[in-house]
């Protein structure tokens, strides 16, 4: 992962940006970048480009308030084989999402923002255990963020809840080195 943020940083040095990938959480695609105060599209504009894909872009302060309101949700109700695995959906591009989202095969969803969705997700657990089952994910976070581009239009991208909260951590730390 080194070598991929070593490589996007020249990327982004190629483009004039003065934004700089500072570190990540495990390959989930979080990323926590340094910019100097500039537009936000322009910011997303630069990080596509150099990261090759489509990004969903979040201030700490952003981040912080989806967490926290994703956190208050209680879980729907437990079904035998399978368990709740919390998250959020972020808008990459698109429509933002005015309304209620119907639960898939894959999730239930609850509003967060007009450009978050609250997601349980649910994992099949293997049998007679309590843990996941590797080989039936039903898509895993992908298909969430499927179910959501089919729903509302746009790009979405999804992340388990404990996913999103360690790049918060993340950010958090480097910005109190930074001020």
């Amino acid at each position: 992962m080194q070598d991929f943020v070593r490589a996007t940083n020249e990327k982004l040095s190629l483009l004039d940006s003065k934004t700089r990938i500072l570190d990540w959480h495990y390959a989930t695609g979080n990323l926590v970048v340094q910019a100097p105060d500039i537009y936000r599209m322009k910011l997303v504009d630069e990080l596509s480009l150099a990261l090759g894909t489509p990004c969903a872009i979040l201030t700490i302060e952003e981040l912080a308030g989806l967490i926290a309101v994703a956190k208050k949700v209680a879980s729907p109700p437990a079904e035998p084989g399978f368990r709740w695995t919390k998250g959020i959906a972020f808008r990459v591009s698109g429509r933002p999402c005015t309304g209620t989202l119907k639960p898939t095969t894959h999730a239930v969803f609850f509003p967060i923002s007009k450009h978050a969705v609250g997601v349980f997700k649910k994992d099949r657990l293997a049998d007679g255990t309590g843990a996941l089952d590797k080989e039936e994910r039903g898509g895993g976070w992908g298909a969430i963020s499927a179910d959501i581009n089919k729903a509302v239009g746009g790009t979405w991208t999804s992340r388990a809840l404990d996913r999103a909260e360690g790049i918060l951590e993340k950010a958090r730390r480097y910005s109190l080195t930074v001020s």
